[in-house]
Parts: C-alpha cells; sequence; structure tokens
C-alpha cells in the first residue's frame, strides 16, 4: 500500500461542520443567559434553606393513603379498609369500616359500592370521610386465594363461633376461638351471616382478620404481592406496613335504630380519628378541600400542631408550610384567590381566632388560600 496519499479538500468538511455548530451553541447559549439575567423575570432568587428564617417555605407531602376493597365473585364488597402510613413509610394504621355503615341517608357502604362504579363509589365514600385516597385496589377472591397459597398460613380470632339453622337447630359452621384459615375458605369466612350475628359482631370479626393478616405481612410477603399483583401504590402500603408498626383502630360503632344490620358512626369522632390517622390529607374530589398555604408570621411557631388541625378539620389541604417575607405580623390574615373559596376562607376564620379575610383576586395560583399567621391568634 502506498504511503503518499492524496489531500482530498472534503477530508475537513466534518470537522468544519462541527466546529461551526460547537460555536453557534455557544453565542446562543451566551446570549439566552444575557437575556435572562437583564429580564425582570428571568431574576435568580434566594433559596432559603434555614426553617426558622423570613421567606422559607416547604412543600408538603399528604399522608400516604390506600384504600383496599375485597371484593365477591358475584361483585359484592365483602369488607373494606383505609391504609395509612407513618412517616418515611416504616410502619401504618388501619382502619377497617363495616360494610353495613351507613354513609349516606339510605345506603350503606355495600349497597352504594352495588348502586354506582367504582370511581363514584370512592368519590362518595371520599365525601363521606372527607378525604380523598392516593390509591385504592379492589381485590378479588380469586387473586386473593392466589396470595394467601403463596403466604404464611393465616390464623385468625373469632369471638363467638359462627352458625346456621338447620330445621330450627344451630349447626356451627366455624368454632369460637383461633382458627387457621385455609385460602379457599377467607372469602366465606368474611362474607358469612349467621342468623343471629349483629352487625357489630360482623365488624369485629372482619376487624379481627385485618388485624392478624397485616400484622403477618413480612417484607418476603410484600415482594410475593408485589410480582402478583403488580398495583405500585398497594405494593408500597404493604412494604411499608411490614417495615414498621402497625395499628388498628377502633370505631365508635352504634346500632341503627331498629335494625341491628346498619351502623352508623359519630361525626365528631370520625372527624377526630381520620385527623390523628391521616393528618396531611388530599381533597375527596375537585374542590372538596382548599389548597392551602400556611406562613408565620410571627417567628418560631409550632405550626405543625397548633394551627394544622385545625384548619385540615375546617377543610384545608396543606401544600405548603413556612414563614412569612417578614416576622411581626399583628393579626392573621387569611387572603383568598378565587370567589369560590370564600366559604373556606370563612371556615379557617371561624377555626383560628382573631383572623381577618381579604380576597385577592389571581388568575393562576399555586394555592387557593393562604393563611398567615399573626400575634393576635396566640393570645
Amino acid at each position: 500500500m502506498s504511503g503518499n496519499r492524496k489531500f482530498r479538500w472534503w477530508n475537513w468538511l466534518l470537522p468544519l461542520a462541527i466546529l461551526g455548530l460547537a460555536l453557534t451553541a455557544l453565542l446562543l447559549v451566551r446570549d439566552a443567559t444575557d437575556a435572562i439575567l437583564e429580564s425582570a423575570d428571568g431574576d435568580f432568587t434566594e433559596i432559603i434553606l434555614d426553617p426558622l428564617a423570613p421567606g422559607f417555605e416547604s412543600y408538603v407531602t399528604s399522608t400516604p393513603t390506600h384504600l383496599l376493597g375485597l371484593k365477591g365473585a358475584n361483585g359484592e364488597l365483602v369488607s373494606i379498609a383505609l391504609l395509612a402510613l407513618f412517616a418515611d413509610d416504616i410502619g401504618g394504621t388501619a382502619i377497617v369500616f363495616p360494610v353495613d355503615l351507613l354513609i349516606a341517608e339510605d345506603a350503606s357502604i355495600s349497597e352504594m359500592y352495588l348502586t354506582v362504579s367504582e370511581p363514584e363509589f370512592i368519590s362518595e365514600l371520599g365525601r363521606y370521610l372527607k378525604l380523598g385516597f392516593n390509591g385504592s385496589s379492589f381485590i378479588t377472591e380469586e387473586d386473593l386465594v392466589k396470595y394467601f397459597q403463596l403466604a404464611t398460613p393465616l390464623v385468625v380470632t373469632l369471638n363467638d363461633p359462627l352458625i346456621e339453622l338447620d330445621d330450627g337447630e344451630p349447626q356451627i359452621i366455624y368454632e369460637s376461638g383461633e382458627l387457621a384459615l385455609p385460602p379457599s375458605e377467607i372469602y366465606s369466612y368474611l362474607s358469612w351471616e349467621s342468623d343471629d350475628e349483629s352487625g357489630y359482631n360482623k365488624w369485629l370479626r372482619h376487624k379481627n382478620f385485618w388485624e392478624s393478616w397485616l400484622n403477618s405481612l413480612t417484607t418476603d410477603e410484600a415482594e410475593t404481592l408485589e410480582n402478583e399483583w403488580r398495583e405500585r401504590e398497594l405494593n408500597r402500603m404493604f412494604r411499608g406496613i411490614s417495615s414498621g408498626n402497625l395499628l388498628i383502630q377502633n370505631l365508635n360503632l352504634f346500632e341503627v335504630q331498629d335494625s341491628n344490620k346498619y351502623l352508623r358512626l359519630e361525626e365528631d369522632f370520625l372527624s377526630a380519628l381520620l385527623l390523628e390517622v391521616v393528618p396531611f390529607p388530599i381533597a375527596p374530589y375537585e374542590n372538596g378541600r382548599a389548597k392551602v398555604k400556611l406562613l408565620d408570621g410571627i417567628g418560631g411557631i409550632d405550626m405543625v400542631n397548633t394551627f394544622v388541625p385545625k384548619l385540615v378539620s375546617a377543610g384545608a389541604e396543606i401544600k405548603l408550610i413556612g414563614n412569612a417575607q417578614q416576622f411581626g405580623a399583628p393579626t392573621t390574615l387569611i387572603t383568598y384567590y378565587d370567589e369560590d373559596y370564600l366559604n373556606f376562607a370563612k371556615a379557617f376564620s371561624e377555626a383560628i381566632a382573631g383572623s381577618s379575610i381579604e380576597f385577592e383576586p389571581l388568575s393562576e395560583s399555586a394555592v387557593d388560600v393562604t393563611v398567615l399567621i399573626g400575634g393576635n391568634s396566640l393570645e
């Protein structure tokens, strides 16, 4: 092969083209940077990292929640629970609701589930509870059987025996005490209705089931669920529950007059319970809660324990917590940006003593209401 090559001019074409593009890009970046720095819209603002300093703000992550229902072969809702995680997704809480709980004037949870679509049911239950759910799942009998065939055998506690009448004679179907439930019997156990079993006893049986199941969850079983059901938010719940402590909440239930089947909950009891379990709820439907920025106008206030519960109880979805641009605010000021949120502003004013309200129309805002805490609300 000859060592003398002819020079061809087009050999320089590609390097020159690349160099030209690089210079053009550099000039564009320089011009764009100058334009940003010289424009009013492009001013850089200092990021404040000190939580005690004026102007500090932090986004609030909602309490992770999941509505988990178990439904039978005919589409009926057999059992349902609200799951919520603690901080850092370590441990959690479960509230088992009776399917015979009245959530409307003439409809229980199970009746509502049968008469509307699942999205409508979730919305109606959220309306009753005054909170939304980050996720929801309705697991079929077939899926649950598959899971328990791979998981640890489930042992539950039954307070009273389950019976049926045969020619007027009681026949025991499930003995009271500790029962080891085969996977194929879980749904029949939950859906069983004895002739003399009250709605409260039925709920207690379901509560014991959920407590046994969730307390027995291991990390390996959480991974089994992840492979079996492939529901990301539900898998997150089970991973969190399996990694820490679990609290099963008791309910102050009472039977509806003239019926031992339907159950009710006192509104004040339910509100206090949900505030404890879900301290930072989301809205159950659009405009179901007001998105709120909560600002310390005094300095050094324990906002989370002092004012968040009051605002959440009054309908707030806390999105931001921080400090005013300067401290020393004499009075608490509630500012709303859309006329549709006046009722929320009034509710927040009633919840926090000494609040005044102002309207500041904004076409776009990250929050619906700003609450600036002043000194008079601490008196």
